[in-house]
């Protein structure tokens, strides 16, 4: 009997311990889920860090923003300038064939030479305040940017492309050519 309970005692142990085992290992599988729920817990709360890093993001994001938006603000004033100087060019390129008829009657020895004298000042003043700008032509050498030549002579006492006469003044408005001077050059 004692090789039989010697036999049987550690065979009651293996079983004792068995069940300890499931427990244990239960118990580690249980302190393994807890283990990672704080994981997921601690990956859901940003650190410090995190939260910094992404105030940084936010605050990059909208200085860009606004700088685009005050791009955009500067590129409409640009806009609205080129469209109002574009629609005053119209205007001075029809007004300036009125000023060449006013000059021409001023050529006129038989008109009342005062009164259009005064319209013509009054005129003029009204268009240079607007921007417009006669073109230097007589005696200046020929630039291509701002005169056309219509008609060029052989002169050997002026030097090669001076410009001998103007008949027809050219203008500026806002510093864009909008008829260039035609003129007579030297060769």
């Amino acid at each position: 009997m004692s090789s039989q309970e010697d036999n049987e005692d550690p065979e009651e142990p293996e079983e004792g311990g068995s069940e300890e085992g499931c427990r244990g290992s239960e118990e580690e599988k249980e302190q393994e889920r807890d283990e990672e729920e704080q994981e997921e817990l601690e990956d859901k709360e940003p650190t410090k860090e995190e939260l910094q890093e992404e105030v940084d993001e936010l605050e990059s994001s909208l200085k860009k923003v606004m700088a685009d938006f005050e791009n955009y603000k500067k590129r409409m004033i640009k806009e609205k300038e080129r469209v109002r100087d574009l629609a005053t060019e119209d205007l001075m390129e029809d007004l300036i064939e009125i000023l060449d008829d006013f000059e021409r009657a001023l050529e006129e020895e038989e008109i009342e030479r005062d009164g259009i004298e005064m319209v013509y000042k009054k005129f003029y003043k009204a268009l240079t305040n607007h921007g417009l700008e006669e073109i230097e032509a007589e005696d200046e050498n020929f630039d291509p940017m701002y005169h056309e030549c219509v008609q060029s002579v052989e002169k050997e006492d002026v030097e090669k492309d001076k410009i001998l006469e103007e008949y027809q003044k050219g203008y500026k408005l806002n510093d864009k050519v909008i008829r260039p001077s035609r003129v007579k050059v030297a060769k």
